[in-house]
């Protein structure tokens, strides 16, 4: 059971992390668990940032304090024992005053989010990061991993440039033509040109990133 009143930290853990990891595990389970291992399975660019999760996966369960898979870890990669797995976590890592408040976290992001940035004293960044892999952890969705797979695929299928079918080349803009304007030549048309700002805050999360530009690519590149 979590302590109420000593805890002042909680993990954070990256979505993309977390199924990225526990899809590896579902291949085949490591027999140890470092920040050698997590740089090149999850693709991380620094060995401080793999660093970082060898934490939280403790506080987890998912690892011992030698880098060891637990039996919690080959429960967790299993869609069967996944669900159970979280409702483990949420009990011995996040306290009952916060579990009651919010039992369904993804109702009220907000709310979350400031409790863990009353409760732990942390800026909006790390408080946002905390309630994440709080929000994740509550929903028990082992289809979670897919989802996320999916929404990543279909922004980049929307980022891309389209091209003509087959067989079909895409017509030349027409030059000015005299017969169509009686001699005379046309104006040029107008043209408008649009410049997108994004102002992201520097304790803004990886995850957090992730889903501007995804959202950027639904909104800017969506089918007409």
């Amino acid at each position: 059971m979590a302590d109420e009143t000593t805890r002042r930290s909680y993990p954070r853990l990256p979505a993309k992390n977390w199924w990225a990891l526990r899809d590896r595990f579902r291949q085949s389970v490591p027999r140890q668990v470092d920040s050698d291992y997590l740089q090149s399975v999850l693709g991380l660019s620094s060995t401080a940032s793999a660093s970082n999760l060898i934490g939280p996966l403790r506080t987890l369960g998912l690892i011992d304090d030698d880098g060891h898979p637990t039996q919690r870890a080959q429960d967790w990669r299993l869609d069967d024992t996944y669900a159970g797995v979280c409702a483990e976590m949420l009990s011995d890592v996040y306290p009952d005053s916060l579990r009651s408040a919010f039992p369904e976290p993804w109702t009220d992001a907000v709310g979350v989010t400031a409790w863990f940035s009353r409760n732990t004293g942390s800026g909006q960044g790390a408080a946002t990061g905390m309630a994440s892999l709080y929000t994740l952890i509550s929903q028990a969705d082992s289809e979670g991993g897919r989802a996320v797979v999916t929404a990543g695929a279909a922004g980049k299928r929307k980022a891309a440039p389209r091209k003509p079918p087959a067989g079909r080349t895409t017509p030349a803009p027409s030059k000015n033509s005299d017969t169509a304007t009686g001699g005379r030549s046309r104006r040029p048309e107008p043209e408008v040109n649009i410049n997108v700002q994004i102002h992201i805050s520097s304790e803004a999360s990886a995850e957090q990133v992730d889903q501007i530009f995804e959202s950027m690519a639904r909104h800017l590149y969506a089918d007409e």
